[in-house]
């Protein structure tokens, strides 16, 4: 009788073990944990391009990089390469020019995790992209647990089942409850095992294309719900407020190309700031706005710590103004840091106001914009709809990460935008909502739209930004905000 129950006890163990382990996956695919993608934009020279960047989850190896052209690039290559940070150019990779939105991968490769630099050479200047290499996780310990409990139940069962054992049957039923012990510790670990432990470690193929949707929600500045971006390492992170020194080595002149040079320095106590964090897309999203009111909405590229560098051709003489968006690692936050520079060239008409809201043709699409009752203080929304040939346009694609932009600049203090006056303020808003089901999968349109509360009354500049066939078209607008009326005390 007692050799009997033995007998049935171990069978029935050898089946919960086997369920243990046909029912767990592979502990590889437990311990796959995904590193950051590093999606970024950078206006390299002549070259507009888009990179996306992913870091190999075991902390070394295959580092594959993705480089879409934007724009109208100029012909020849850009070569690509993974240093430790400072050192020079080891085994670069060339990326052959290609037409305007066709992507084209590079694998590089790092030996070890920690901070990185991706350089991006286009054989006038070299961009140093800061990336963060993690180290592999650590097997959890629910894994262990498995593992363990698992080893267990099955050393036990293969004694209870030797012939040795099965004559005694106490013995027998004794190993077959640590067995038992073994599977119940392996099965409760599985059960309790968090959610998210089983993941894929990402791939180039699987990343979708830089430009579409990428799962942003909420207002300006909100961090992407998609796969966490590697972020280079701080350096150190202070608090201060970043102040912004815009230089050029000769004096700009009204249409000839410049190259920018921007330092960041934090004002606590003057120490270059290189702890920034790739948010939306960019380390620096760069507003450029001068005397004719055109806007060149730009993303320098970083050639050594807390500097950065942008071609510019600045289309009329005068001040102008620069606006650099950025977000530090750390408590520092997001920030907007401004200067001015002057352009040399004989003295411009004053410029004509831009169109009001309305009708316009801009890039042989048409655009209508409606702004709701501009009262400062009370939300405003803005929105543009965009038509071709009498056709709706349902084919705008996604830029940093959403469907348009807004940049709005206002009244100085002579009444008018004044992108050299302080007084001027400058403002920042994303269109996040859900791409369009009448275009191609991931695209938007027929309308984008706004909200923004303006703080002040009198003439504000507007800028309206989406892209379409990879170039960013900018539609500019004139809004006169009406003072609010104070409420009664």
């Amino acid at each position: 009788m007692l050799a009997r129950q033995g007998h049935r006890l171990v069978a029935l163990l050898v089946l919960l073990a086997g369920a243990v382990v046909l029912g767990v996956p592979a502990a590889g695919a437990h311990e796959s944990t995904p590193t950051g993608v590093t999606r970024l934009e950078l206006d390299l020279g002549s070259r507009a391009l888009a990179l996306t960047i992913i870091a190999p989850p075991e902390g070394a190896g295959r580092l594959p990089v993705v480089v879409l052209p934007r724009a109208d690039a100029p012909p020849g290559e850009v070569t690509l390469a993974a240093v430790r940070p400072g050192a020079a150019a080891v085994d670069a990779v060339a990326v052959p020019a290609a037409p305007v939105g066709q992507p084209h991968e590079a694998a590089l490769a790092v030996d070890g995790p920690g901070a990185w630099e991706v350089l991006v050479d286009d054989g006038s200047t070299l961009a140093r992209v800061p990336i963060t290499v993690a180290a592999p996780a650590g097997t959890p310990g629910w894994v262990w647990a498995v593992r363990v409990g698992a080893l267990v139940g099955v050393a036990a069962l293969i004694a209870a089942v030797s012939p040795g054992v099965r004559r005694r049957p106490r013995l027998a039923i004794g190993l077959g409850a640590v067995a038992l012990v073994g599977v119940t510790v392996a099965v409760t670990a599985v059960a309790t095992a968090p959610s998210t432990a089983i993941t894929a470690a990402p791939t180039a193929a699987a990343v979708p294309p830089i430009g579409g949707p990428s799962g942003h929600a909420g207002h300006a500045g909100a961090a992407p719900a998609a796969a966490p971006a590697a972020t280079p390492a701080a350096v150190p992170t202070t608090t201060g407020s970043v102040v912004l020194t815009a230089t050029t080595a000769s004096t700009p002149a009204a249409g000839t190309p410049v190259d920018l040079q921007l330092d960041l320095t934090d004002s606590a106590g003057g120490a270059v700031v290189d702890d920034l964090a790739v948010h939306d897309d960019a380390l620096v999203h760069l507003a450029v706005i001068g005397p004719d009111r055109r806007l060149d909405h730009v993303h320098p590229v970083r050639v050594a710590p807390g500097r950065y560098v942008v071609r510019l051709t600045p289309g009329a003489a005068g001040r102008y103004g620069v606006f650099a968006e950025m977000e530090r690692a750390g408590d520092g936050g997001h920030q907007v840091a401004r200067t001015a520079i002057d352009v040399g060239g004989p003295a411009p008409a004053a410029a004509a106001p831009s169109p009001g809201p309305g009708a316009r043709q801009v890039e042989g699409m048409q655009v209508d914009v409606t702004v709701s009752d501009a009262v400062a203080g009370r939300p405003t929304r803005v929105v543009a709809r965009f038509a071709e040939n009498g056709r709706q346009v349902t084919d705008l694609q996604g830029w940093l990460g959403m469907a348009a932009h807004l940049m709005l600049l206002g009244p100085g203090v002579a009444g008018a935008p004044d992108p050299g006056d302080p007084a001027s303020a400058f403002g920042h808003v994303h269109d996040m909502g859900p791409a369009t089901t009448a275009g191609p999968a991931g695209t938007y349109g027929p309308e984008v739209a706004f909200d923004h509360t303006f703080p002040r009354p009198g003439r504000h500049q507007l800028w309206v930004q989406v892209q379409r066939d990879w170039r960013i078209v900018t539609v500019p607008v004139t809004v006169d905000v009406a003072p609010g009326t104070t409420p009664s005390p």
